[in-house]
């Protein structure tokens, strides 16, 4: 029974005394120590000597920068067309220029007699045909940014669709009549002989 109560008491004493405040000294001296942090950390480096190189030349013309957008074009998203020549973007109303347009409520003669509803056949075909790409649009006269920034100009403009002169395309396929000072002539003058757009004389004639 001595030698079980003398080891209790030995037992509680170390514990106690890995209590103590010096047993706590003695825990944070055995803590690890940063050795040699300027082998860790990256040495400081004096800019002042530094140089931005050139870029180099791209490998090919596929690995070189986009082109830059030419100033005097306005991308205008999402078109709906209102008339044959006419379309609406973001709030602006924009009419094609060099062409004479073709309204929503113009009757043409019918090779069968009477009317037919010529314009609203016209504005369908241009909705069809935009189907809300995007067109790219400058004023003529290189007045492009003076209109882009004025939403109440309805000046007309120059407009291409992938690429696809819009006026050409509406006066060749006769949706819409060609300006006497436009550029488009021969192509009216073509789509009148070929019967096209509100020359077909109608449903029945096209």
């Amino acid at each position: 029974m001595k030698r079980a109560g003398v080891l209790s008491l030995a037992l509680l004493s170390g514990a106690a005394a890995l209590l103590t405040p010096g047993s706590a000294q003695a825990q944070e001296r055995r803590q690890p120590r940063v050795i040699a942090p300027e082998l860790v950390a990256p040495p400081p480096i004096d800019s002042t000597g530094l140089e931005r190189a050139q870029p180099r030349s791209p490998l090919s013309e596929l690995a070189g920068p986009a082109p830059e957008p030419k100033p005097q074009d306005t991308l205008y998203y999402r078109p709906v067309a209102i008339a044959a020549g006419m379309f609406e973007s973001e709030g602006r109303t924009i009419t094609i220029a060099g062409i004479r347009v073709i309204g929503a409520d113009q009757s043409c003669d019918a090779s069968s007699g009477g009317a037919w509803l010529c314009g609203k056949r016209a504005r369908t075909a241009f909705r069809y045909w935009l189907r809300g790409r995007a067109l790219e649009c400058h004023a003529e006269g290189g007045a492009a940014d003076e209109a882009a920034s004025d939403s109440e100009s309805n000046a007309p403009m120059r407009c291409s669709l992938a690429g696809y002169d819009v006026g050409s395309w509406l006066v060749e396929n006769g949706w819409a009549l060609a300006s006497p000072d436009g550029p488009y002539a021969e192509e009216a003058k073509a789509a009148r002989n070929a019967g096209k757009g509100i020359f077909s004389g109608g449903p029945s004639g096209s």
